[in-house]
């Protein structure tokens, strides 16, 4: 699937759903911060953070992915 870029796919096969989620939650409050002191640069890097952690977070639902994690388990199982 092409929609989702390497670092997004990267981001989502090297961590779990769980520490997605929380980085998502945790990036979500820096926007919130940045946005609220109104500094445009900070604001820009906080929306790019957060767009890694929502895109990587979608990834993972996708068919790739399962392949991807599927293929990836039975490698670690055959050592």
């Amino acid at each position: 699937m092409s929609f989702f870029k390497g670092k997004h796919k990267k981001l989502a096969l090297n961590n779990t759903k769980e520490s997605l989620e929380q980085a998502y939650v945790k990036s979500e409050r820096n926007l919130v911060r940045a946005t609220r002191t109104g500094d445009e640069k900070e604001i820009r890097k906080a929306i790019k953070e957060h767009g890694n952690y929502e895109y990587a977070m979608l990834y993972t639902f996708s068919p790739e992915y399962k392949k991807k994690i599927a293929k990836l388990r039975g490698k670690k199982r055959a050592y």
